[in-house]
C-alpha cells in the first residue's frame, strides 16, 4: 500500500499541474485502485497517458481499474498494451492471467501466468494464481504443485495454504488439507474464507459439531458471507434442524434475496417440509434469473415428481440434461420419474448411465434393486461387492444404500441368508438415524382404540358426507396393496390417487386454524359440526382436483389405517380396503427397504415385527365397531392364488360392475411410486409367497417378536 496522497494533491494532477510527478500520480493511482476506487485510478492514469502514452504503469493499473469497473474488454487493451511496451514486466503477464482467470478464460489465464513465471521464477502471487486455474480446471494435483511452489516462496502466504487445503481435500488428502488450513488461519486470524472451507472439510469428515463451530466463525468475520450461509444451512438441513436451516437463508435474504444457491437450498429445505408452494416459488425464481440453471430444473423436477405431476417432472429433468448432460444427479433422478410412469427399460439406462458418470453416486445402486437382476449383471455386482467389502469403515454414512443394494445382489444371486447380514447392517445404520420411540408408537394405537368406541359412531354429531366416490386402501407397507389399487385403478371408471396425504393435512388445516383443538385422536370428540364440514370439504377438494369425472377414486396412503373410524365418520359411503400378507414375509419385505420416508420401526426386526402386532390389534378393532361391509381384508397370497375370483371381488366391493381390463392391470400407464413400482408392471408371480423361508435362522428375531 502506498503513503496516504492528500485531496490536494489529487486535485494538482487533476489541473495536470507541473508540480505533481509522474511517480506521485501513479502512487496516487495505485492507492484508488487498492481502496476499490476504480473511476478515481482510471481517472488519474488516462490523465497519465494523455501526457505520455508510453507510461507502461500507467496502462497497467488502468487495465485493472477497467477491468474493477467490469470494463473486461477494455482492461484487456490496457494491460496488453503495458505488456507491449514493458514485455519483461512479471506483474503485468500476472495481472493479465488473473483477469482472464475471472472473466472464465482459463486456457488465455495458463498461458499469462506462465509467461510471468518464467520472467520471474520466484513470483508467488502468479505461482497461487496458476494453482487457482488448475483447480478450476479440476487439475487438481498440478494445482497443488503450483501452490506448494508458491508456499516453498513465501511460506507465509496464507492464501495460498487455504487453496492448498481446497484442492488436497480434492485429491483425497484429508489430514494435508486440514493442516494446511490450520496453516492459513494461524498466519491469519480474520479469514472467514479459510473458516468456510475448513467448515467444509470437516463437514465431509461427519465432524458435525466442528463444522458448524468453523462456518459461524466464517460468518462472525463476515456477516455478508453467502457461501458459510449456505453451507452451514446445508449442515443444519442434514441434521434434520430444518427451521434453524431456514432462519439461516432468511439471513441471506436481507442482502441477497436472489441468490440461486440459498434459493435451492431453501427448495429442497421446504419440500422436506411439504411446504410445496414456497419450494416452487423459489425454484421459479432462479429460473426467471437464470433460464439455463440446470441445477434448479432438476430441483422442481424433483418437486413436481413428489407432487404427483409426472409429465412435467420428466420434461424438465429432460431440460436439465439437455444443458448439462454431465449431471449424474440429474441423470440418476430422471431414471427414478421414469420408474414411476413405467418406462422401465429406459430407466434402468438412465440410471446406469448416472453410475457410469459417477460410480460414487451411490443411492443410484439402491435405485436399481428393482430394476436390474444382479445375477445377470455380473460387472455391476462386482462393483458393489468391491464397495461394501472394501470400504475401511463399514458404517460409514455412504454405505447406507450399499449395504440394501448388496443385499439385493446377494438374493438374486441364491444367497438369501447373506444377504440377510447387509439388510440387517443397513437398518442399524439407518434405525441409528431416526428418534423412535416404541413406547410412544404404542401409545398412539391404544389411544385410537380408547377414542373409538362403539358409542363414537352412534353419538357424533355431524352426518357425514354421503360422497360413495372414496376407496380407501390401508395396511402394512408390502402387504399387497399396490398390487389392490393397480387392480381397482385398471377399471375405466376408477381414478387411482395413489399414497396422498390429503386425509391428515386436511385434519391438521383445520387444527391449524382452530388451536383449541387436540392431536388426534383426541380432537374427534372435540370438533363440531362445522369444523368437521371444513374438513371434509378440504379432503374432497384435494382428492377430486385431478380425478375428472372418476366414478371412484382409490386413496392409497397406508398409514390411514390409523385413521379408519375418522374416514367413518366424515364419509360414511366410502369403502375401505386392508390388504394383508402372511406377517413375516410382510414385515421381511419392509424390512429390506430403504423407504423414502422416514419408517422408524422397520429397520429392526424385533422393531417391525412388534409394530405389526399393534397394527393387527387396530384392524382387528376396526372390524368390531365398524358396521358390516365397510371395510374388506384382502390376502395377498388369494389375490395370487386365484386373481380374477379376488378381482372380481375388489371390483364387487367398492361398487362397479365388472371389467376384463381389471386382468390387465400390469399393462396400466398409471404412474406409481412405491417400493413396488417394478414388480406392478409385470403379470401376477408367486415367488414372493413365503419368501421368508430362504433366509434361515437370522430372521428368528422377527419370528419371536410376532409371536410373543
Amino acid at each position: 500500500m502506498v503513503e496516504h496522497v492528500s485531496d490536494e494533491l489529487m486535485e494538482k494532477v487533476q489541473k495536470g499541474s507541473a508540480q505533481m510527478t509522474e511517480a506521485k500520480a501513479l502512487a496516487l493511482a495505485g492507492e484508488f485502485y487498492q481502496r476499490g476506487r476504480f473511476k478515481q485510478a482510471a481517472n488519474v492514469c488516462k490523465q497519465l497517458i494523455a501526457h505520455n502514452p508510453t507510461l507502461a504503469d500507467g496502462h497497467n493499473i488502468l487495465g485493472v481499474s477497467l477491468c474493477g469497473l467490469v470494463h473486461t474488454k477494455e482492461g484487456v487493451a490496457s494491460i496488453k498494451k503495458s505488456i507491449k511496451l514493458a514485455p519483461k514486466v512479471a506483474s503485468f503477464h500476472a495481472n493479465l492471467g488473473e483477469i482472464y482467470r475471472t472473466s472464465g478464460k482459463l486456457a488465455e489465464a495458463i498461458i499469462a501466468l506462465n509467461d510471468a513465471i518464467r520472467l520471474n521464477s520466484r513470483n508467488a502471487q502468479a505461482q497461487n494464481n496458476l494453482g487457482i486455474v488448475r483447480y478450476e480446471r479440476k487439475e487438481y494435483e498440478e494445482a497443488v504443485s503450483r501452490y506448494r511452489q508458491a508456499l516453498a516462496i513465501n511460506p507465509q502466504f496464507a492464501e495460498a495454504h487455504n487453496n492448498l487445503g481446497n484442492s488436497l481435500r480434492m485429491t483425497g488428502e484429508v489430514e494435508a488439507a486440514l493442516e494446511a488450513y490450520q496453516t492459513a488461519l494461524a498466519l491469519r486470524e480474520d479469514y472467514p474464507e479459510a473458516y468456510n472451507n475448513l467448515g467444509t472439510l470437516l463437514r465431509e469428515q461427519r465432524k458435525i459439531d466442528q463444522a458448524q463451530h468453523a462456518l459461524r466463525k466464517a460468518i462472525a468475520q463476515n456477516p455478508r458471507y453467502i457461501d458459510a450461509y449456505n453451507n452451514l444451512a446445508t449442515i443444519l438441513f442434514a441434521e434434520k434442524d430444518e427451521v434453524e436451516a431456514l432462519r439461516m437463508m432468511a439471513e441471506v435474504f436481507k442482502f441477497a434475496p436472489r441468490d440461486a444457491r440459498a434459493l435451492l437450498i431453501t427448495a429442497r429445505i421446504q419440500t422436506k417440509r411439504g411446504n410445496y408452494p414456497a419450494a416452487e416459488q423459489a425454484c421459479r425464481m432462479v429460473i426467471e434469473d437464470d433460464s439455463s440453471s440446470a441445477e434448479a430444473m432438476t430441483v422442481l423436477g424433483q418437486l413436481m415428481h413428489e407432487t404427483d405431476r409426472y409429465e412435467e417432472a420428466i420434461t424438465l429433468l429432460e431440460k436439465a440434461l439437455a444443458i448439462d448432460p454431465e449431471s449424474s444427479d440429474t441423470r440418476n433422478f430422471y431414471g427414478v420419474a421414469l420408474k414411476s410412469v413405467g418406462r422401465l427399460e429406459e430407466a434402468r439406462e438412465q440410471i446406469l448411465a448416472a453410475l457410469a458418470q459417477n460410480d460414487k453416486l451411490y443411492g443410484a445402486y439402491a435405485n436399481l434393486n428393482d430394476l436390474v437382476d444382479f445375477s445377470k449383471e455380473k460387472d455391476l455386482f462386482a462393483k458393489v461387492r468391491t464397495i461394501v467389502e472394501d470400504a475401511e469403515d463399514p458404517e460409514a454414512d455412504y454405505l447406507l444404500p450399499m449395504h440394501y443394494a448388496y443385499a439385493k445382489a446377494l438374493d438374486d444371486s441364491g444367497k438369501p441368508e447373506e444377504a440377510l447380514k447387509h439388510y440387517i447392517a443397513g437398518g442399524q445404520m439407518k434405525r441409528k438415524q431416526l428418534d423412535y420411540k416404541e413406547a410412544d408408537s404404542f401409545a398412539f394405537f391404544e389411544n385410537i382404540k380408547k377414542v373409538f368406541t362403539p358409542e363414537t359412531f352412534s353419538a357424533r354429531n355431524f352426518a357425514g358426507c354421503l360422497d360413495d366416490r372414496l376407496v380407501f386402501i390401508v395396511g402394512m407397507p408390502r402387504s399387497g396393496s399396490t398390487l389392490v389399487e393397480q387392480i381397482i385403478s385398471s377399471h375405466p371408471t376408477v381414478f387411482g390417487a395413489g399414497e396422498v396425504k390429503y386425509l391428515t393435512r386436511s385434519l391438521n388445516q383445520v387444527r391449524d386454524r382452530f388451536p383449541s383443538l387436540s392431536r388426534y385422536p383426541d380432537v374427534v370428540n372435540e370438533l363440531n359440526s362445522t369444523q368437521f364440514e371444513l374438513f371434509v370439504e378440504k379432503y374432497l377438494h384435494e382428492i377430486a382436483r385431478t380425478a375428472g369425472g372418476a366414478r371412484k377414486i382409490t386413496d392409497k396412503l397406508l398409514t390411514n389405517h390409523f385413521y379408519v373410524g375418522m374416514i367413518h365418520l366424515a364419509f360414511p359411503n366410502a369403502k375401505i380396503i386392508n390388504t394383508q400378507r402372511d406377517p413375516i414375509d410382510t414385515c421381511l419385505s419392509a424390512f429390506t427397504k430403504l423407504f423414502k420416508d422416514d419408517m422408524p420401526h422397520s429397520y429392526d426386526l424385533s422393531d417391525i415385527g412388534r409394530y405389526y402386532r399393534q397394527y393387527q390389534s387396530l384392524i382387528d378393532h376396526w372390524h368390531a365397531v365398524l358396521p358390516a361391509g365397510v371395510m374388506k381384508t384382502v390376502k395377498y397370497e388369494d389375490v395370487v392364488a386365484d386373481t380374477e375370483t379376488e378381482a372380481r371381488a375388489l371390483i364387487e366391493f367398492v361398487g362397479l360392475d365388472w371389467d376384463d381390463s381389471c386382468l390387465e392391470f400390469h399393462k396400466s400407464t398409471r404412474p406409481v411410486k412405491t417400493a413396488s413400482v417394478a414388480q406392478v408392471r409385470k403379470p401376477i408371480y408367486k415367488s414372493s409367497v413365503e419368501r421368508w423361508r430362504r433366509y434361515g435362522e437370522g430372521l428368528q428375531p422377527l419370528i419371536d417378536a410376532l409371536k410373543s
